[in-house]
């Protein structure tokens, strides 16, 4: 028994290490701590002027050491190419004479425009920081300086490269899709909210607001992921494994139904609770629709969670349709159902053709239950 509590225990603190996102980044420190300490060891042998100015090598592996392989050598290059662009300012610099105010002020103004272009990407700030170095510490010595400067980042970056590509190279597939399955309970818990305020037909706009900020936010937060998600797999080893390939795919199928269904949520709250039925009374469903509606919403929360199969979520709108076909009542009403019913169809398409598409879902039964 007191073998199966600590086994209990190592695995809930496992799975909370994975889902907290605790294991990637302890990965992560040891190899960029790893990376810094053999290019110091590289460093203090590379012979030549270079080898007095160990302690960038250090740093250009911290610079490689990224997220990503992909990420650590575009970093990498971009840092590489703003140091050679920042000597150059500082020798131009030079020109004027010795460092001083005027100096000073020239190698950080041009430095800073010349790193305003954004093909530089991270090294636009290395370039006015490079100059200053080459201007201020290097001094009389400034070439000699600047060669170790150069030489040192660029040992620091290739020892980070490949540590980061060779020892567990990164690919984050199980974040991206913890974070959908996130973004699933938010919307979820947003159509629940909608069938609440149909159905008591008050509303607080304020809380709407924060709701669809928190929304959009979700969103956005999604497609930064699952786009570190398909870079995390370029020029790496690991992404070359049976499956990764296919998990992309439906990472991505899985973002895009996410997409559209947060789009008609977002449609749907604008007829309902905003411009509509409860904003005004005016145009407000019959309440032989609101109970059907409100239902039907209930009933896609329910499937967009993964607690229920697709099914019923048809089988609530079938409901609904039924009750507009048999209903005599005011145009208007008539009209706000049959859009709200737009809405409601197009969040189950969307999850159809994701499930269709690539055997996936856009909710948590992707992982835990096979397609029915």
């Amino acid at each position: 028994m007191e073998f199966q509590h600590i086994a209990g225990v190592g695995r809930r603190a496992w799975r909370w290490s994975r889902t907290s996102g605790t294991q990637p980044r302890l990965l992560h420190a040891a190899k960029a701590a790893g990376a810094a300490a053999l290019a110091w060891v590289i460093a203090r042998h590379v012979p030549g002027v270079a080898s007095d100015y160990p302690y960038y090598a250090p740093l250009g592996a911290i610079v490689a050491m990224q997220t990503t392989v992909y990420a650590g050598l575009r970093n990498g290059i971009q840092t590489l190419v703003g140091i050679l662009l920042g000597i150059a300012v500082a020798g131009f610099t030079m020109l004027v004479g010795d460092p001083g105010i005027l100096a000073v002020a020239l190698a950080v103004g041009i430095g800073v425009l010349v790193g305003g272009f954004r093909v530089l990407g991270e090294g636009s700030t290395w370039v006015s920081t490079a100059a200053l170095f080459v201007l201020l510490v290097g001094g009389a010595n400034a070439e000699g300086y600047s060669f170790g400067y150069l030489v040192q980042m660029g040992i620091g970056v290739v020892v980070g490269l490949l540590v980061n590509f060779l020892v567990f190279p990164p690919l984050h597939f199980w974040d991206a899709e913890r974070r959908i399955d996130e973004v699933n309970a938010v919307l979820a818990a947003h159509l629940e909210g909608l069938a609440d305020v149909l159905e008591s037909g008050k509303r607080d706009e304020d809380a709407w607001n924060r709701q669809q900020d928190k929304l959009d936010r979700a969103i956005a937060d999604v497609r930064a992921r699952v786009s570190v998600a398909h870079e995390s797999r370029k020029i790496n080893p690991r992404g070359a494994l049976r499956g990764s390939r296919a998990r992309l795919q439906q990472d991505g199928a899985r973002f895009r139904a996410l997409e559209r269904v947060a789009w008609y949520t977002t449609d749907l709250t604008e007829l309902v609770a905003r411009s509509g039925p409860v904003s005004s009374n005016l145009g407000r469903p019959d309440p032989a629709f609101t109970e059907p509606l409100a239902a039907a919403i209930r009933q896609l929360a329910c499937v967009i969670r993964g607690d229920c199969p697709e099914d019923e979520g048809d089988e609530a709108i079938e409901r609904l349709e039924h009750a507009l076909d048999a209903s005599r009542e005011n145009p208007s009403h008539v009209a706000v159902t049959a859009s709200a019913l737009v809405a409601l169809r197009g969040i189950v398409e969307s999850e159809r053709r994701a499930t269709d598409n690539l055997d996936t879902r856009t909710g948590p039964s992707a992982f835990h239950r096979p397609r029915g």
